[in-house]
């Protein structure tokens, strides 16, 4: 049941805006750690430019020291790609795993379009340092298809028997809303042999978490006993100015050996948002941790990270 779900301490904003310092203007959206050591977390995140356009940047930090701010990153370590590509527009994280020794980070590569805002697909690229990147391809590792007509968007990819699969959001069409057209998502999930070479199909996730109008996103796996816990984002149509429908955190346990799903349990604060805080009417985007005190959770509050990354803490009993 959700209220057998510990709740979670807000620690306050971890990585705020530093407007002006060098290329970053404004924003830092969907933290994306990777653990390169027990006393080093690297958070990639994606910044804009004054002319609104999104890259890669990082902060490193160690967990074991009160997330005491090791190094920062603030021109980008990836820029968008040349005119023309699926990445052209902006880019941001979703995913840092090690494959091979080798980091590998999977993004989401933006072009702008005229009829909606925008077109996203699922790009990848590699790096022996995790600062230094390379794209695997020209082109996304993931995009439009038979089961995705209209974008993917901020993958996980985690190990599996015989491979890896990939849990992310597929665009289900675009909704007019107070006269603006807004995209409609769900979780999708598919596998590869190598993490690079993806399956054509996929299989949805959480179908029966969507009610009328409601869209998930930024999928996130833990592991624990009894299976695997994704977590994710889950808003209605009428997000952008808060209410019932803005973007709040969920998670649900999965039985991957009977590839049953847990009741969808909102994630709870034991001292919730306050009005004039930066997550007052929105939490989105999370990406969960483990170090030895506990877990850690990142995530972005009002305006999709307008004013940075928060955090969250909790016991691991």
């Amino acid at each position: 049941m959700p209220g057998r779900q510990r709740k979670w301490t807000r620690q306050g904003l971890l990585v705020p805006i530093k407007a002006g310092h060098g290329w970053w203007g404004s924003y830092a959206q969907v933290p994306t750690v990777l653990a390169l050591s027990p006393r080093l977390w690297r958070i990639y995140f994606a910044g804009r430019n004054s002319a609104n356009r999104s890259s890669i940047l990082a902060v490193d930090v160690d967990p074991q020291d009160g997330m005491r701010v090791l190094g920062e990153y603030f021109d980008p370590i990836m820029e968008p790609g040349l005119p023309g590509t699926f990445d052209c527009s902006g880019l941001g994280p979703s995913c840092a795993v090690m494959i091979g020794g080798r980091v590998h980070l999977y993004y989401s590569g933006i072009y702008s379009r005229s009829d909606v805002s925008f077109q996203i697909a699922i790009g990848l690229a590699t790096s022996d340092d995790g600062l230094n990147f390379e794209r695997a391809f020209a082109g996304p590792v993931r995009s439009i298809g038979p089961a995705d007509p209209y974008f993917v968007s901020t993958p996980f990819v985690g190990a599996i028997k015989g491979g890896y699969r990939m849990w992310y959001a597929s665009g289900t069409g675009w909704v007019e809303t107070r006269g603006v057209r807004e995209p409609d998502y769900v979780l999708r999930s598919c596998v590869s042999p190598d993490g690079i070479l993806w399956e054509t199909g996929s299989v949805p996730v959480l179908g029966d978490d969507l009610g009328d109008g409601n869209s998930q996103t930024r999928p996130w796996v833990t592991h624990e006993a009894g299976g695997i816990r994704l977590w994710y984002s889950r808003r209605g149509r009428d997000f952008r100015d808060g209410g019932n429908e803005a973007y709040r955190l969920f998670s649900r346990l999965i039985d991957v050996r009977e590839g049953m799903a847990g009741e969808a349990e909102p994630v709870i604060f034991s001292n919730p948002p306050a009005a004039g805080d930066f997550d007052s009417w929105m939490q989105a985007y999370c990406c969960v941790m483990r170090r030895a005190s506990g877990e850690v959770m990142f995530y972005n509050g009002n305006g999709f990270g307008e004013a940075g990354i928060g955090w969250a803490t909790r016991d691991l009993t």
